[in-house]
């Protein structure tokens, strides 16, 4: 094919992806009323491929100075860490992050774009090595999301689980177009404009979101409009580990929610928001599965052999027989005296 007809299909093909991209980014940020987390995630990465495909597609036609082409090389450091944040939010979209083990992730890119002046950008070697690690980049961290995502697949229901399935097809997506550019580069394989690959993934993604608009449509979030930032949820967190694990405070029967957050130094509604967002299960569920921890420990205990279950129950910090019956029965998928038998 005539290179300069390959170069105008390329063009043509790139900028639909380029377009398509940076628009769908765009709108995942500036929705607000139906943004998630995983939204924003998924913008960055979008925005991020835009920007260096649209750099490609520009330096075909015009020459751009080195160091401009090495701010849109960097924003290759963002796709990696914004696919794995985006598979966190989708599989635990109620877990608080820490807002500086997510900036760690992104310190390669900001590196990169601040020290793009002395980094090399023609055909030398270093130079070779230094893109090829950015395609690196990005294939340890689709590799890595994938492996996460698969260990942490949990019992979901019919909208979760389609949700984790285009997780996986988006994941695996985005290791192949790395897999693909390394081979490429490598010439392993013959040359493919990173151009028509990334379209190709803009495409399916579009076609995908019109097919299932719930996947980047989300309902708000629980505490969308809560005042508990990231770093506080997780000093509270600490507190209340502490509480809970070295005080035992959970032995006392007559421990409540309000009780707890006093002690914590918070409301209860924030407390609640804490056992939520980082247990997944309410404070009841929370504190029911220490008592019953405490229960099968006390029932392997020799010198409780001859208690009986319900003496077993108070001593654990259940204030009636019922309700640790039913707790200990739903955490062990047994009774107290099967589990006391089997030991």
């Amino acid at each position: 094919m005539n290179p300069e007809v390959y170069k105008h299909i390329e063009l043509l093909l790139g900028s639909v992806g380029f377009i398509i991209a940076l628009f769908f980014g765009v709108f995942l940020i500036i929705t607000r009323e139906q943004r998630s987390k995983a939204n924003v995630f998924l913008a960055i990465y979008l925005l991020a491929f835009s920007l260096r495909i649209g750099k490609s597609l520009f330096y075909n036609y015009f020459q751009i100075d080195p160091i401009v082409r090495n701010v849109f090389l960097g924003m290759l450091l963002a796709i990696g860490p914004s696919l794995f944040f985006y598979a966190k939010q989708l599989v635990e979209p109620n877990k608080i992050d820490n807002k500086k083990s997510i900036f760690i992730h992104y310190i390669p890119l900001f590196l990169f774009v601040t020290f793009c002046w002395v980094i090399p950008n023609n055909d030398s070697t270093l130079s070779r090595i230094i893109f090829l690690a950015l395609l690196f980049h990005i294939l340890a961290y689709g590799l890595y999301t994938l492996y996460w995502a698969v260990i942490n697949k949990k019992k979901r229901n019919d909208t979760s689980n389609k949700l984790y399935h285009w997780l996986l097809f988006f994941t695996i997506l985005t290791i192949m177009m790395s897999l693909i550019q390394i081979s490429v580069f490598l010439d392993v394989v013959p040359y493919l404009s990173t151009a028509f690959l990334f379209s190709l993934i803009i495409l399916i993604l579009s076609i995908t979101a019109l097919k299932n608009p719930f996947l980047f449509k989300m309902k708000n979030e629980k505490y969308i409009n809560s005042s508990l930032d990231n770093e506080k949820g997780i000093e509270y967190l600490n507190k209340l580990m502490i509480l809970i694990e070295k005080e035992k405070v959970f032995l006392d029967p007559e421990l409540t929610l309000t009780k707890l957050s006093k002690r914590i130094g918070i409301t209860s509604k924030q407390l609640s928001q804490v056992i939520n967002q980082n247990r997944n299960e309410n404070y009841s569920q929370f504190i029911a599965r220490y008592r019953v921890e405490e229960a099968k420990r006390l029932l392997s205990l020799p010198e409780y052999h001859n208690f009986k279950i319900s003496a077993i129950a108070y001593e654990s910090g259940f204030n009636s027989i019922s309700s640790f019956n039913t707790a200990f029965k739903k955490l062990t998928n047994t009774t107290a005296v099967r589990y006391r038998e089997s030991l």
